[in-house]
């Protein structure tokens, strides 16, 4: 008699949570990417260390384990009925050489007629990380404003710029026919003590559907975050273009941008990419310059990047890639001479 009433309170406790998880989908992912390149420089004076070097992520002369792709996390979608859903996210990045490295999307949410609102840690509006084929490996086009890597596109901006995570931010997406509308909000950025009390900024985008195209434009708007480099004008803006047809794939955007008034950095990035398909196999050329504006009559330097690789999908989920990357800045090298960094290598990124 014991052991019945005990075989029925097992399998009661068994099935409340099965009963409990019926409307709930708990999905585990991840992603991991390492990469062997040799990097060379010129124009530096002999202060860069030219040889091969393994690393996940980084940059052209800028090699690194950290803003890349690798990530792992889980995503849980509970259906609360009448075509209503809660969403809850949290993704850390990863490396080979430390697994669980800083946050990356950690958010709750509700998805619906109305659209997807998430709060918490997520990426800014501005960021349209997809139209770079060769984004999060040593060959791609981002710009980080500090390093002045790759020349082409900017780089994170603590969530206004591309590939990188607002601190605490709400996000709303929705599509109305043809048009996409993405807003978020970066809510109190600002450490608690400074001349401020609040720091604010938004970031939005519009994509439109144009049959084979995809076009787009986002802004930015964040002079008030100073934990996002900025002092008291920060703002950035996007006009992109994103064209399919069979094998062929041309993806072209500018960037127009300023960070501050009085010492400030203003200017445009300009971007074009194509890749070519040919079975498992895609072929891609990058392109791309910063143009800088004189700052209290004196000329800035401009910046070149250009980038040639092959990518081979085993599947939708395991990818190698090989390829050659360059990056030139006029005049900031070795008694003036223009400082150029290049990048021969190739990695592998499996994900599940």
């Amino acid at each position: 008699m014991k052991k019945q009433i005990l075989a029925v309170a097992v399998a009661g406790a068994f099935a409340v949570p099965a009963f409990a998880a019926a409307d709930t989908n708990v999905t585990l992912f991840g992603q991991l990417q390492t990469q062997i390149v040799h990097h060379s420089a010129s124009g530096d004076g002999g202060a860069f260390n030219s040889g091969i070097r393994m690393h996940d992520a980084g940059g052209l002369g800028a090699p690194g384990d950290g803003a890349g792709p690798s990530r792992i996390g889980v995503m849980v979608n509970h259906d609360l009925g009448n075509g209503m859903t809660a969403l809850l996210k949290m993704e850390s990045n990863a490396s080979t050489q430390n697994v669980f490295a800083a946050t990356r999307d950690a958010y709750v949410g509700l998805d619906g007629n109305f659209g997807r609102v998430v709060i918490g840690r997520t990426q800014g509006s501005y960021s349209t990380a997809g139209k770079d084929p060769l984004n999060a490996t040593f060959m791609q086009a981002r710009t980080n404003m500090q390093a002045r890597t790759n020349n082409a596109r900017l780089g994170g901006l603590n969530g206004y710029g591309n590939g990188s995570y607002l601190a605490r931010g709400i996000r709303y997406s929705n599509d109305f026919g043809m048009v996409r509308l993405d807003l978020s909000v970066g809510v109190d950025n600002k450490p608690a003590f400074g001349p401020e009390s609040t720091s604010h900024g938004f970031s939005g985008r519009l994509n439109f559907d144009v049959g084979p195209v995809d076009l787009y434009v986002a802004h930015s708007d964040f002079g008030d975050n100073t934990t996002a480099g900025a002092a008291d004008t920060a703002r950035t803006t996007k006009l992109g273009a994103d064209w399919r047809s069979g094998p062929f794939r041309i993806v072209g955007e500018i960037e127009d941008f300023k960070f501050g008034e009085t010492t400030y950095m203003e200017g445009n990035n300009f971007f074009v990419s194509g890749t070519y398909t040919m079975g498992r196999n895609d072929f891609v050329l990058n392109l791309g310059h910063q143009r800088l504006d004189s700052q209290q009559g004196v000329s800035m330097p401009d910046s070149d990047y250009a980038a040639i690789a092959v990518k081979h999908n085993f599947s939708n989920r395991v990818m190698a890639f090989a390829g050659v990357g360059y990056a030139s800045t006029d005049n900031i090298g070795f008694n003036g001479s223009d400082l150029s960094f290049t990048g021969v290598g190739g990695g592998m990124r499996v994900s599940f």
